[in-house]
């Protein structure tokens, strides 16, 4: 890929990210880091995988969100590059007085390329009014695993409630057309003026603590349904889950409600891999039919 072609980190001021990768893949095959800023709070750990695809754990050093806090973060994959970005512990978004935070993420994905963003939950301390906003673009021939789950924890063993989560995903075409958006918003506390109250992070009749969704983004139609079926199979193993095909032939999306952090953890876990091996299938099945392949980061971990 030419250098000026490259996406270009964001102009400086008050929307610059605190976290700014950029994962390139090289004649080798092999990927790195080709930009690379950490502001506080986040240390970006050492590249993992890099010969077959380019894995790196965030860490913060802050403890958690505070209140007031607009804490962004922005990753791309250019052409062919694979990349996978965790956390290496849970969020903490700690309890507040009058102020929200506010998380910000953006993920692209050029032509070819792949990112896995599977962060470990957000957890809503009471009192905790948090808005979060992932904006996802995807180029042709591009794939995006994307994760996001939020739990409620009262630390001094009481039932306290957060007060407010307001979560969205957009998802993007490579021209900006808005391809699909997921947004809700949960009120922890009646106390609070945020219309429909619910007991935390409820469920139809259980009171489910944990909220997780598993986004699979693929324009090709083939991917997406083999990703539907494996999200499918899981969500009837599962305590409540649901997937469904996403509008405009964007991917497949699943959403699952669990009683604690380690079973949702757990069930995405199985879903990832399961969407992995069902999507190499698919991948396996076109590239017969004479397609051009797409790299593949379970695949190519295989060969490594």
């Amino acid at each position: 890929m030419r250098i000026d072609a490259m996406p270009q980190p964001p102009q400086s001021g008050v929307n610059e990210p605190q976290l700014d990768l950029c994962f390139t893949r090289g004649p080798s095959g092999a990927v790195y880091l080709s930009r690379q800023r950490a502001g506080y709070p986040f240390h970006v750990g050492r590249m993992l995988d890099a010969a077959s695809g380019g894995r790196v754990i965030v860490q913060s050093t802050s403890g958690g969100l505070f209140e007031g806090e607009d804490v962004a973060q922005h990753v791309v994959a250019t052409q062919g590059a694979q990349a996978r970005v965790e956390t290496a512990a849970a969020t903490i978004v700690h309890s507040m007085t009058h102020g929200m935070a506010r998380s910000r993420v953006r993920l692209e994905a050029m032509p070819g390329a792949q990112i896995e963003w599977l962060p470990q939950p957000s957890i809503l301390f009471p009192g905790a009014r948090l808005v979060s906003h992932i904006d996802a673009v995807l180029h042709p021939g591009a794939r995006m695993l994307l994760m996001d789950s939020y739990m409620s924890h009262d630390p001094s063993g009481g039932a306290q409630p957060f007060g407010v989560l307001e979560a969205s995903i957009d998802v993007r075409s490579a021209a900006g057309r808005l391809l699909a958006r997921d947004a809700f918003r949960l009120a922890g506390s009646a106390s609070r003026p945020s219309g429909a109250v619910l007991r935390p992070l409820g469920g139809v009749r259980a009171p489910f603590a944990v909220h997780g969704g598993l986004m699979v983004l693929t324009l090709d139609a083939h991917e997406a349904t083999a990703a539907l079926h494996a999200l499918e199979t899981l969500a009837r193993h599962t305590c409540y889950a649901g997937a469904s095909l996403l509008p405009n032939g964007c991917g497949a999306f699943m959403r699952l409600l669990a009683v604690d952090g380690q079973t949702m953890r757990a069930a995405m876990q199985q879903a990832v891999e399961a969407v992995r091996e069902r999507m190499m299938e698919a991948l396996t099945s076109t590239q017969g039919a004479g397609n051009a392949p797409i790299p593949n980061i379970a695949r190519d971990k295989e060969r490594a």
